[in-house]
C-alpha cells in the first residue's frame, strides 16, 4: 500500500475515534434508531388492522336467555272485546343469535324484541299464536327455544274486595293496638273473572316502629289469596293503589266517680256523699285520658233533694273512652250533716205581671220549707223570705193555671239558708 493511503486511513480512524468520543456519533446513532422503532411500530399497527378485520368479519353464535314476549293488539282485546288474558302473558324466550364478535359483545336481552301477533283473537277462549323477534341491525335469529305461545283469554269483571291491614309494630306494655281502621275497607278490582275468584283481600303492611299513641300511616295494596301469597297477574288491576291507615293505641286509667252540685250549697262541713263505685276504670287514646282526672256521674240540685236518700246514675263517658269495669250505673248516698229543716208561712206573695192581666191567686199565703245550718235556720221568719209568683208566660191563658213561685231568702242568709222542694199556685185568670 502506498505510504499516502496509509496517512490517509490512519487519520480516518482517528478522525472516528475523536467523534465518538466527543458526543456526535451518539447523537446521529440515536436518531437513526427512533426513526426504524417508529417505521416498526407502523407495520405492527397495519397487521393488527387486517388481523382485526378478518377476525370481526367472522359470524360468532349466542344465545340471550329470558326475552320476555309481548302480547301486541292487548288494547284491543281489553277495551274493545272486553276481555283479559288470563295465561300466556308472562311467557319468556330463549334467543339463539347470530352476528360479528362485536356486535354480539354489545347486546343485550333489552336489545331484543320478542312479542305474539293477539289480532286474530276475537272471543274468549285459547289461541295458540307464533312468537316473532326483532334484532338490532347485523343480529339474526338461528333458533328460539320456543315458537308458539298459547294464550288464554276470558271475559274482565269487577268485583270488591276487603283490605287487609298487616301491621309489624313494637309497643309497651301499658299500652294496646286497636283495630286498624282505613280510609276505605273495600276496593274495587278488575281483571279475568277466574283470577278475581282467587283473590282474598288486598293487603297493606304497614312498619309502625315502636307506638306510644295513635298514628295514621299510608302503604301500597297488595292483592293475595287465600294462602297470603301475592297474587302478580298484570291483567288484575286495582283501582286503588294505597290506602291511609288509623291506627288507635289504647291505654287505661283509673278514675274517680264524683257529682257536682247545682247551687253549692253542698260542702264537705254539710254533707256527706257516697258514690259507689268509688272508681273505675277506662281505656282510651292515650291524649284523651290525660284529659280526665274525674268522672261526674251527676250534678245534685240541692233544693229538690228534700232529705237523706239514695240516687241511681248512669255512668256516661265521653265519646271514644270506654268503661272497662262491670259497673254501668253508680249509687249516690246523700247524708245531710249539721243542717236542720223548717217550714214557713210566706205570706209576702209578689205578682210579675207584664200582660196586665186580671187574676186572682188561689191563695194569700204558701207553706215553704227550707234547710240550713243551726245556727242560721233559727233566723228565718215571714220578714226575710219572698214567694214571687209570675204571670209574664201566661199571654193567652184563661181559667185556672198552675203558675211556677219563686222563693228567695234575704242576703244574710242567701247561700246558706234556701228552699227545698218545687212550689206552684194556682191563678185564676180573668
Amino acid at each position: 500500500m502506498p505510504e499516502d493511503n496509509k496517512n490517509v486511513g490512519a487519520v480516518g480512524e482517528y478522525e472516528r475515534h475523536v467523534a465518538e468520543n466527543s458526543g456526535d456519533y451518539q447523537v446521529k446513532s440515536k436518531k437513526y434508531e427512533n426513526i426504524i422503532a417508529k417505521v416498526l411500530c407502523v407495520l405492527a399497527a397495519v397487521v393488527l388492522w387486517f388481523y382485526v378485520v378478518g377476525t370481526d368479519s367472522a359470524t360468532d353464535e349466542t344465545t340471550v336467555s329470558g326475552v320476555a314476549v309481548a302480547i301486541r293488539g292487548l288494547d284491543r282485546i281489553e277495551e274493545e272485546l272486553g276481555l283479559s288474558v288470563i295465561s300466556g302473558y308472562d311467557c319468556v324466550v330463549d334467543l339463539t343469535v347470530l352476528g360479528t364478535k362485536s356486535s354480539l359483545s354489545r347486546l343485550n336481552v333489552e336489545d331484543i324484541t320478542a312479542f305474539v301477533d293477539a289480532s286474530t283473537i276475537t272471543e274468549a277462549g285459547e289461541y295458540t299464536l307464533e312468537v316473532h323477534t326483532s334484532l338490532p341491525s347485523g343480529v339474526t335469529s338461528s333458533g328460539k327455544s320456543t315458537n308458539f305461545v298459547t294464550l288464554y283469554v276470558d271475559k274482565r269483571t269487577t268485583v270488591s274486595v276487603p283490605v287487609i291491614v298487616e301491621p309489624s309494630f313494637t309497643i309497651e306494655s301499658a299500652y294496646t293496638l286497636g283495630t286498624p281502621e282505613p280510609s276505605v275497607e273495600m276496593v274495587n278490582v278488575t281483571g279475568p273473572a277466574e283470577e278475581l275468584e282467587k283473590i282474598a283481600g288486598a293487603k297493606v303492611i304497614l312498619d309502625l316502629g315502636r307506638v306510644t299513641k295513635t298514628l295514621t300511616a299510608t302503604g301500597k295494596l297488595t292483592l293475595v289469596d287465600n294462602s297470603n301469597t301475592p297474587i302478580t297477574n298484570p291483567y288484575v288491576r286495582l283501582q286503588t293503589s294505597e290506602v291511609s291507615v288509623r291506627i288507635p293505641v289504647y291505654t287505661y286509667k283509673d278514675i274517680p266517680l264524683s257529682v257536682d252540685y247545682k247551687y253549692g250549697y253542698y260542702n264537705e262541713s254539710n254533707v256527706t256523699v257516697n258514690i259507689t263505685p268509688a272508681t273505675i276504670r277506662i281505656k282510651g287514646e292515650p291524649d284523651d285520658l290525660e284529659k280526665i282526672d274525674r268522672l261526674v256521674v251527676l250534678q245534685l240540685d240541692e233544693k229538690k233533694i228534700i232529705g237523706d236518700t239514695t240516687l241511681s246514675a248512669t255512668i256516661m263517658l265521653p265519646e271514644d273512652v270506654e268503661n272497662v269495669s262491670p259497673a254501668r250505673t253508680a249509687d249516690i248516698a246523700i247524708t245531710h250533716r249539721n243542717t236542720e229543716t223548717r217550714e214557713i208561712v210566706v205570706s209576702s206573695l209578689t205578682v210579675v205581671n207584664p200582660n196586665s192581666l186580671k187574676y186572682s191567686l188561689g191563695s194569700p199565703t204558701i207553706n215553704v220549707s227550707f234547710r240550713g245550718p243551726r245556727s242560721l235556720i233559727t233566723l228565718l221568719n215571714k220578714n226575710n223570705v219572698t214567694a214571687t209568683v209570675d204571670l209574664g208566660y201566661l199571654n193567652n191563658a184563661s181559667g185556672t193555671v198552675s203558675v211556677p213561685v219563686t222563693i228567695s231568702v234575704t242576703n244574710v242568709l242567701a247561700g246558706s239558708v234556701y228552699e227545698i222542694g218545687e212550689y206552684k199556685m194556682d191563678v185564676t185568670i180573668g
